[in-house]
């Protein structure tokens, strides 16, 4: 991670209050590389899936890396259940 990195720790279970948050990190963190603690994630909502889907797609279409750092059990299995681990996760995608 560089100094041109901002960080989001995800919470255990995102409400919608916690999607506002998300989206004014997102807001702040244009034209930064931007990376995503995923590490406590018991489940994840489908609009913040989308919101996390979204800005992985804007960013990287702006050259800037998107991490989802230490993706938990909930959150790969939640991006599984909304097909979205290729999305997010292509690398842990089998084959």
């Amino acid at each position: 991670m560089t100094d041109d990195t901002a960080s989001f720790e995800l919470p255990k279970i995102m409400k919608v209050e916690d999607c506002e948050t998300l989206h004014g990190f997102l807001a702040s963190a244009q034209s930064k590389h931007i990376a995503f603690d995923c590490s406590s994630v018991e489940r994840l909502s489908g609009l913040s899936a989308q919101m996390l889907v979204m800005a992985a797609t804007v960013w990287r279409s702006q050259s800037l890396e998107v991490t989802f750092a230490s993706p938990s059990d909930g959150f790969a299995q939640s991006l599984a259940i909304l097909g979205l681990s290729d999305l997010l996760l292509p690398h842990q995608v089998a084959a």
